[in-house]
């Protein structure tokens, strides 16, 4: 599999990333910004998601949040925004004939968004119901609650939505400065990926992006780490089900091993027919959903495992998942299994590369973090080459029961008692 791309960088050092499709119709355009929850000092907690909600709330051009939505729907565009730890991405994803006025709001809303005072006290009121929604919604809340004790004093522990004291705090002055600071274009990337004329797509971003001008690299608290002893950390709260999260310290962005922990995460819980699935699900009965994933960050990440179980069970079924990670850096993965995760993540990889906001991610995320892109063939055959000695030895090295994080929500309120299992 092979992405024919181009990179240019603007004098500013905005990176713009090209990628031509001609089996589509469709064309996805990205601005990714390395701003996100991390960026943020307690006291301005959420300001990264706040402004990101804002800049859909009109225009010199576009006066209204209705302006802005109209034109866009009136194209017949996906478009949303999102917000993490470490990025915030904008994108819009119409048919090819309508890019020109796509990228035209696209690049309106960040560049001359109004951000108006009876907007910001609005939207105060929607992002506080935005936290009661996710609040309300277990599987979100056990894997915030884990990723704090996880993340322990530091930034990387905090809600990207804030909190509701600096959710009623944020002010308009507030937002104009977050903006000015983070959101200089030698730490942005546009990508476009699809149907179009490739040079056209480039000076239409020069256009618009080439007259900002970089005044300030904004920087983070890395992560120290060094956890000693397992945490548990409860929400104790009325549920028909008990929810639960177990993570241990993980890898970084740029790390040599990341095609091991990909393999490692798919045969452990990343597709239906994985250990997990198959220990808890199929065999016990224990859960509708389980499953494992990563994040990986700059300097640090995540792994992690995920379940909803029965309350009378949930002592069962974390001594079940803490036995099955035991078991990677016990026992080696039979070639088959091996085979199997491998030729998974390459169907998977290939299915998901098939469309152009794909793409643009693809690229986006790569070039924004690392500097630099490799074609989805290259990763590919770092995966091909992952032997079970290599996921032996990640496996020995990463999963230490000392270092273990359990979230649980659900009606339970003795930390001691699932401290035991952890330690068994």
């Amino acid at each position: 599999m092979k992405i024919n791309y181009k990179k240019t960088e603007l004098a500013n050092g905005l990176r713009v990333i090209t990628a031509p499709m001609h089996e589509t119709q469709a064309v996805a355009m990205l601005i990714l910004v390395r701003v996100g929850s991390r960026y943020e000092t307690a006291e301005w907690a959420g300001m990264s998601h706040f402004l990101e909600h804002m800049f859909f709330k009109g225009t010199s051009k576009r006066p209204t949040y209705l302006h802005v939505s109209k034109e866009l729907d009136g194209l017949g565009a996906n478009f949303n925004a999102y917000t993490g730890e470490e990025q915030t991405g904008f994108y819009v994803q119409t048919s090819a004939n309508h890019f020109a006025e796509g990228f035209d709001i696209l690049a309106d809303m960040l560049l001359e968004g109004t951000l108006p005072e009876q907007e910001v006290v609005k939207e105060r009121g929607v992002i506080n119901e935005e936290l009661n929604m996710y609040l309300d919604m277990p599987q979100s809340h056990v894997a915030e609650i884990t990723k704090t004790a996880m993340f322990e004093g530091n930034p990387l522990g905090r809600p990207i939505i804030g909190t509701r004291q600096t959710i009623a705090a944020t002010t308009r002055e507030q937002l104009i400065q977050y903006k000015h600071t983070y959101y200089q274009p030698g730490e942005m990337v546009v990508a476009i990926a699809g149907s179009g004329v490739e040079q056209a797509w480039i000076n239409t971003v020069k256009k618009s992006f080439g007259k900002l001008s970089n005044e300030l690299r904004p920087s983070f608290e890395p992560h120290a780490g060094g956890q000693k002893e397992p945490r548990v950390t409860l929400a104790s709260k009325k549920t028909d089900q008990a929810h639960f999260v177990i993570a241990l310290p993980g890898l970084a962005k740029n790390s040599k091993q990341k095609p091991v922990l990909q393999v490692v995460n798919n045969l452990f819980g990343g597709m239906m027919s994985s250990r997990l699935f198959d220990e808890v699900r199929e065999k016990r009965g224990l859960a509708y959903y389980v499953g494992s994933g990563s994040e990986e960050f700059e300097e640090t990440g995540a792994f992690f495992v995920r379940a909803g179980v029965p309350i009378a069970k949930i002592d069962e079924s974390v001594s079940v998942v803490v036995a099955q990670m035991k078991r990677l850096k016990t026992e080696r993965v039979p070639a088959p299994e091996l085979k199997h995760a491998k030729e998974n993540l390459r169907g998977r990889f290939s299915l998901e590369l098939e469309d152009s906001l794909a793409v643009a991610t693809f690229l986006a995320d790569q070039e924004l973090f690392l500097k630099k892109i490799d074609q989805p063939q290259t990763l590919i055959d770092r995966i091909e080459k992952v032997t079970a000695s290599d996921i032996m030895a990640l496996t020995k090295q990463m999963i230490d029961e000392h270092k273990l994080t359990l979230g649980i929500v659900g009606p339970f309120d003795d930390k001691n008692r699932f401290l035991k299992i952890l330690t068994a």
